[in-house]
């Protein structure tokens, strides 16, 4: 699969920050890309592939990639992202020694963020005047970029502080993306992050307009989809490590999400 390049995305290689929508097609970057990045989830559900890892994306969601990492993005619906590309900082005029605002990412754990409805607002104001900088004095632009760094730090630290109803929903979310497999009782995950089952329905319902059994149902999907391309696994085996029990069903439910049955999947449909 093809890799993107320098020219892709910067005009100069002076610039030391670009926001773009773009969403990657193939694997990116290539290894003398020498910008790391910052994705920031507006909307959508799917597959973020680091590494050879998948993570599941959902809306609010922060992932910080490094220039050496190779990713991309799979089975993904509605997808709407923001990425900052930047240069290390000792590209910059003004703010030296930014990276240790950002995640190290010496476990999955710092790869991603979750981030709740009000965070997000704060975030997206920031990523709207950093776009615009673009056309601005380098003063301006390393400033607000400086600003995005601090409320990113700020909003993950503080993120387990607030035990409101959506803090604690978004940690039963973070939970399912490591645990789909699992035989999932929702009153009794509900129950297990101290929320009422009908919060957990409206906030899926508010997020990405899914019941909860629905989204949990194509994040096995997806995975499933991810592993029959990618490995030399057999289909039994790749179901049953997904959540589902019986390979006609998964077979059947595959087929509705995708329009190719698994084993059109493992031959390079």
């Amino acid at each position: 699969m093809e890799s993107q390049n320098f020219r892709d995305y910067f005009i100069s290689e002076h610039q030391n920050i670009i926001v773009t929508s773009r969403i990657p097609k193939n694997y990116s970057p290539k290894p003398n890309f020498n910008y790391n990045k910052i994705t920031f989830i507006i909307d959508g559900i799917g597959l973020h592939v680091i590494n050879g890892k998948s993570y599941p994306i959902y809306p609010r969601m922060l992932f910080f990639t490094q220039s050496t990492d190779l990713h991309i993005y799979e089975t993904t619906q509605n997808l709407n992202a923001i990425s900052i590309f930047y240069q290390p900082s000792d590209k910059f005029w003004l703010i030296k020694g930014f990276e240790s605002l950002i995640p190290k990412q010496f476990a999955s754990f710092h790869i991603h963020r979750f981030l709740d409805l009000e965070s997000a607002t704060k975030i997206q104001d920031l990523l709207k005047k950093l776009s615009e900088s673009q056309n601005k004095t380098y003063i301006e632009q390393e400033s607000i970029f400086l600003r995005l760094l601090i409320l990113l730090r700020y909003c993950s630290y503080f993120y387990n502080k607030n035990n409101s109803n959506e803090r604690r929903t978004l940690q039963l979310i973070r939970w399912l993306h490591w645990n789909f497999e699992q035989n999932i009782d929702w009153n009794d995950l509900a129950d297990q992050f101290s929320v009422s089952i009908r919060t957990v329905h409206r906030y899926f319902k508010r997020d990405i307009n899914l019941s909860p059994q629905r989204y949990l149902v194509k994040l096995r999907l997806f995975n499933a989809f991810y592993q029959l391309r990618y490995t030399n696994k057999s289909i039994s085996l790749i179901a049953q490590n997904n959540g589902f029990d019986d390979q006609s069903y998964f077979t059947t439910c595959f087929k509705k999400e995708f329009n190719f049955t698994p084993r059109e999947i493992q031959l390079g449909n």
